[in-house]
């Protein structure tokens, strides 16, 4: 049985609202917030003698939903598998869960005016909410094998 911390659990809600809350703002003015980031991101590249051209508005739009549903992920699968079991049973929710977030998320966007809601954007938001996980998975491996080496070295 999957147990849930309900600490995670809450932290991780409010960021499934906020990424809700995002999709219901209207496409004239997410298309301005990402225009904003474009230039500040394009401005610094640019400072620092770097190539800045690449950074386009499509680019910056994709590596939000990439991030923020990175962050989903890594929330999530310590919500769902806080004692790091990694088994199937825990796994499954959790991915279940990070399925359904971006499906909605999609749904809300074909209401709301500018905005589109599009199936590529659910499998870049399920990719990154599987980076999360992942990231997540990788940690606590190598911070239990680091807590087993000191103990081991301890009785040596």
């Amino acid at each position: 049985m999957v147990k849930i911390n309900r600490k995670w659990a809450v932290v991780t809600c409010l960021m499934a609202l906020l990424i809700w809350g995002n999709s219901l703002v209207p496409g004239s003015g997410s298309g301005s917030l990402s225009l904003t980031v474009m230039e500040a991101i394009r401005g610094f590249l640019h400072g620092v003698g770097l190539p800045y051209e690449w950074v386009t508005n499509f680019v910056v739009r994709k590596c939000a939903h990439f991030t923020e549903y990175m962050v989903l992920g890594i929330l999530a699968t310590h919500a769902f598998d806080f004692e790091g079991r990694r088994t199937f049973d825990v796994l499954l929710p959790t991915a279940v869960f990070l399925l359904l977030i971006p499906s909605i998320d999609e749904t809300i966007q074909l209401f709301v005016a500018g905005r589109s809601g599009q199936i590529s954007d659910v499998w870049l938001d399920m990719s990154g909410a599987a980076a999360g996980m992942a990231i997540t998975v990788g940690a606590l491996c190598c911070l239990r094998r680091k807590k087993e080496r000191a103990r081991q070295g301890g009785r040596e």
